[in-house]
């Protein structure tokens, strides 16, 4: 977590930049910069975050590292040939979405706009409905005719109409800043302005 030193340093940076300045423009377009270039650094690193996932805001910023991976998510990347790191920037779709820029003048806004953004950097739980074909059916018995394994089978016999699986997503904070971070757009801003 943030020291209370840094947020006061920084709103009273801000509250004197405002009265001497109509417009903060300038200002903001140089932190969105720097959190922009915070973010990277969290993709990079593989999180750098306090590791509380029961409150996690830009402020959340510290030295935990990322869960990784689930074995059965690096089993499939593996079937699939994908590549197993980086964590949440493999294919660089959401990290491609995320936003961060001054908003009127006074104010930054920093959005990811992606359909997985918010489940990735809160965590939850997502229980898709999956219909069970025909087409499923006769794929569970090949498998238990290859493997033998009788889980195949239940599934191939099974009466359900659909599954209903549960995948618990943690929490991989990515929009969060560390106490450097934020003693760098202070000490930037009192040098520049």
């Amino acid at each position: 977590m943030i020291s209370n030193d840094i947020t006061n340093s920084l709103s009273r940076k801000f509250i004197e930049l405002q009265k001497q300045f109509d417009d903060l423009t300038p200002v903001l377009e140089v932190v969105s910069a720097l959190i922009e270039r915070a973010i990277s650094e969290n993709f990079d690193g593989r999180g750098r975050w306090d590791g509380n996932e029961n409150d996690i805001t830009i402020f959340s910023g510290g030295s935990q590292k990322w869960k990784a991976l689930a074995s059965s998510t690096k089993e499939k990347y593996q079937r699939l040939g994908w590549e197993l790191e980086p964590t949440l920037n493999r294919s660089k779709g959401l990290m491609s979405t995320i936003e961060v820029r001054p908003q009127g003048k006074s104010s930054i806004v920093i959005s990811a706009n992606s359909p997985y953004a918010a489940i990735h950097q809160y965590g939850g739980t997502l229980t898709p409905t999956i219909p069970i074909t025909s087409k499923m059916r006769k794929f569970f018995w090949a498998k238990y005719y290859n493997t033998g394994l009788v889980n195949w089978k239940a599934m191939a016999l099974t009466k359900k109409k659909e599954l209903k699986p549960t995948n618990r997503i943690p929490a991989r904070p990515y929009i969060t800043l560390t106490q450097e971070d934020w003693e760098e757009i202070v000490e930037l801003m009192i040098k520049t302005y």
